[in-house]
């Protein structure tokens, strides 16, 4: 055993004691850090110099503030507290919470070959190989994913229990998935003309009817048309006023909101809230609905009587694929979102300010997501576009 000196030697300026014992016949370095005593010792066929250069690095790691305590704290234990904190602290809704335990869930499903480790132990390969198993999923799964992985080891590397995010690797990118992107299309300018006059004479009297038009002409989402009450209404100044949506607990369940989708409880402020003057055919079934006196205890405009509950997402949905399976108003799926689509897409087909659309339908100004997610054109308005060329 290589050694120059067997006896105690303290490393001076309370820096610990480095010294070499004669029972272990290595080399140790003793320490105090946040008040405990830690303790190096030489390994297996490691000559002097190198452990001495070790201990080196942890007094200027401690000296400099980059000293990162050895401890066993696993991935999914950082993950998991994380999750809970945030509903703890009032951040998050019953529904994200819900949603993010779902994520921690597909996690687990793909990423067991790392999540149970201490997280120092973990090295990007390790995150490299679970990929092949998060592709399985949608892209909107993975971002999910791949934010929450993030977050973890982002939580590690500010806590001082990792030297750094092995996220931040530039060879570490997010997965693409296997599965093929389903793009929701608007209606085209004749089936939204179809579907229009369908709900205005075989299905008038449909108690879902009013439903669905109100989503075609104001581009709502489902669940805040089905939260209209009657103090949203204005009929003297002929608004209608979005402050809320139907949503689903942490056990899915179907629940009226305080607030709109928007709404971000770190802040306290509801981007999706808003006001907007109606439209004849607004206005009109607007009045129609009143008139017909539905009581209920919400004051809801929508209420399912036989049941005395909400009428819910999936219930409009289930019957717009009846229709469509009846009427054949389109080739592709008919649902809620799609009517959102339409709405959306004739707005900019009629060359609506691009700010306007976005107050109309609860989009945050100044984002992306009105063009690159909800827009697209239809046949008709493109050959009128292309008429223009000649």
């Amino acid at each position: 055993m290589e050694r120059k000196n067997k006896k105690t030697k303290s490393v001076g300026n309370g820096e610990g004691s480095l010294y070499y014992s004669e029972k272990l016949q290595k080399w140790i370095f003793q320490y105090v850090y946040n008040g405990k005593r830690q303790t190096l010792t030489q390994k297996k066929n490691e000559k002097v110099k190198d452990f001495k250069a070790r201990v080196t690095k942890i007094k200027n790691d401690v000296n400099n503030g980059t000293y990162i305590e050895k401890n066993n704290e696993t991935f999914i234990s950082i993950l998991e507290a994380f999750v809970e904190q945030k509903h703890e602290d009032g951040l998050v809704t019953d529904r994200t919470y819900g949603r993010d335990l779902s994520t921690v869930e597909q996690i687990k499903k793909t990423c067991n070959n790392f999540i149970d480790k201490p997280i120092q132990k973990i090295k990007v390969e390790d995150i490299e190989k679970s990929k092949k198993y998060i592709r399985e999923y949608s892209n909107s799964v993975i971002t999910k994913m791949w934010i929450l992985i993030n977050k973890t080891f982002q939580i590690a590397a500010i806590r001082r229990k990792i030297p750094y995010n092995i996220m931040m690797d530039e060879t570490l990118k997010k997965p693409i998935s296997k599965k093929a992107q389903i793009q929701t299309e608007a209606l085209t300018v004749k089936e939204e003309k179809d579907l229009i006059k369908i709900l205005n004479t075989s299905e008038i009297h449909h108690k879902y009817r009013n439903i669905i038009l109100l989503q075609l002409y104001t581009g709502m989402r489902i669940g805040e048309v089905l939260a209209l009450s009657k103090d949203c209404i204005n009929l003297k100044n002929n608004t209608l006023t979005v402050y809320r949506t139907l949503t689903q607990d942490e056990s899915y369940n179907v629940i009226m909101g305080e607030h709109t989708k928007t709404f971000k409880k770190s802040t306290g402020i509801d981007l999706g809230k808003r006001t907007f003057p109606m439209n004849a055919n607004v206005n009109k079934i607007i009045k129609e609905i009143l008139n017909s006196k539905t009581a209920n205890i919400n004051g809801l405009l929508f209420w399912n009587n036989s049941k005395q509950t909400y009428i819910t997402p999936s219930e409009i949905n289930s019957w717009l694929r009846r229709i469509n399976q009846k009427y054949h108003i389109t080739d592709t799926s008919l649902h809620s979102h799609k009517l959102r689509h339409t709405f959306i897409t004739r707005c900019v087909e009629n060359n609506m300010s691009l700010k306007v659309i976005q107050t109309l339908v609860g989009h945050v100004q100044g984002s992306s997501i009105t063009n690159d997610i909800y827009t697209s054109v239809s046949e008709d308005f493109i050959k009128d576009e292309l008429k223009k060329l000649s």
